[in-house]
């Protein structure tokens, strides 16, 4: 089989021929920028400062040369803009933990005083920062940086301001984009553009200068509960631009996609549901299966949906809501145990990572704690399909090289190519 064929028929539920890889193929499966680095010198490839696909997360893109040492079969249309307003066309050299990366060339980034650092919406330091990057850490985190919200004053118009149109430039970058990778013969994900009915990463307005609405995290995953007209007037509105999105894509793309990621809100904990799933049933649902039931019935794409955490109680809302597919597969999480999400929905939802736990073993393990972990979930999550090896959520900093080495290898041995 071919990368796609593989891909596809895992989404079918059926056995391909090996387990389908993918690293650096969505947004939630990638590999912190100092990590690839040293990658790409343990493979032995060309050196190419690491590019990075969104600073909140410090992320970096596979490239097809990397791809093909980690066995990978999806590839992503990686994002035309990032989490705060950024275009990902022109790019300029940052030091980032000792490495040289390329970061946005309209970022501005500046010095807090302390060691750390910010970065501003659309680069515009005119405007509060949006983003903060202490001293010695690896990512920037979001600033709340709107007014108070007046529920007497509440118009649901501000928090819709995130669901943007997407432009023809950005139609014009994904074509580019396509047409430098397609012939590599992957799968093709793509996220065109925000629909995350509340995504923590996007809460706060971090690509807004000016942010309005509800914009604190804590108030937001209240608000179906406080002021559930106002939440369900954002959610209709809002889903009614993602669907002109959609048919922009269809129509500029067609059946080259063949995975949208729709969006990335978390329903979970380490100890279980963040929201009672009558809660989501009830308020986020409708919304879900609106846009993926648009999907099915004009396009040929599989849809995918991350939600980390304890969410075993909301995957059968997931799945009624039309989900193809769910990452990260939280294993660690309470009520998150490989044999019994296989076993229970495994007929109905294909199953996006879960391959290595990313908090512990992976980091912190040896090479062969890694291998006997990878081994086992695989044993577990690749019967009868259904399946796409990744770990679960991005490589973070500081992992051993050693012991993404050992993850790789595992797959390889699993799959019968060593």
């Amino acid at each position: 089989m071919t990368s796609k064929e593989r891909v596809q028929a895992a989404f079918a539920h059926k056995q391909p021929d090996k387990v389908p890889v993918d690293f650096g193929g969505m947004n939630c499966s990638m590999i912190n920028a100092a990590v690839l680095d040293e990658l790409r010198k343990y493979y032995g490839l060309e050196y190419r400062p690491p590019k990075i696909n969104d600073m909140s997360t410090m992320t970096a893109y596979v490239e097809p040369d990397l791809a093909d040492c980690l066995g990978c079969d999806v590839q992503q249309l990686y994002n035309y803009g990032d989490t705060y307003g950024h275009t990902n066309t022109d790019w300029k050299e940052w030091e980032y933990h000792g490495v040289k990366i390329l970061i946005p060339s309209d970022a501005a980034v500046t010095e807090d005083g302390r060691g750390g650092y910010y970065v501003y919406p659309q680069g515009d330091t005119s405007c509060k920062p949006s983003g903060h990057m202490p001293a010695n850490g690896f990512y920037f985190d979001n600033l709340t940086r709107s007014p108070e919200f007046d529920e007497d004053e509440a118009d649901p118009d501000e928090n819709v301001e995130d669901y943007m149109l997407v432009s023809d430039e950005q139609i014009a970058y994904h074509k580019k984009v396509l047409e430098e990778v397609k012939a590599g013969g992957r799968a093709i994900q793509v996220a065109p553009g925000y629909f995350g009915l509340g995504d923590a990463n996007n809460i706060p307005g971090p690509n807004l200068k000016n942010p309005r609405g509800i914009r604190s995290i804590e108030e937001w995953y209240t608000a179906p509960l406080l002021y559930p007209e106002y939440v369900e007037e954002v959610f209709e509105k809002g889903t009614d631009i993602v669907i002109q999105n959609l048919q922009k894509y269809w129509d500029a793309f067609g059946s080259d996609i063949d995975v949208m990621f729709l969006c990335g809100t978390d329903f979970g904990t380490q100890r279980g549901p963040l929201i009672n799933p009558e809660t989501f049933k009830e308020i986020y649902m409708p919304y879900y299966k609106k846009v993926n039931d648009w999907i099915h019935e004009h396009t040929t794409w599989k849809t995918l949906k991350h939600c980390c955490g304890g969410i075993f109680p909301i995957l059968p809302y997931l799945i009624e809501g039309g989900f193809d597919a769910v990452n990260p597969v939280q294993c660690s999480a309470e009520g998150m145990e490989p044999r019994k999400l296989k076993e229970t929905y495994g007929k109905d939802i294909l199953f996006w990572g879960g391959g290595v736990d990313t908090q512990n073993i992976l980091p912190f393990g040896t090479p062969e704690q890694v291998r006997e972990q990878v081994l086992e979930r695989l044993d577990i999550f690749s019967k009868d399909g259904g399946y796409i090896f990744n770990t679960i959520h991005n490589i973070q900093a500081n992992v051993p090289v050693k012991n993404i080495v050992a993850m790789v290898e595992a797959v390889k041995e699993f799959n019968g190519d060593r």
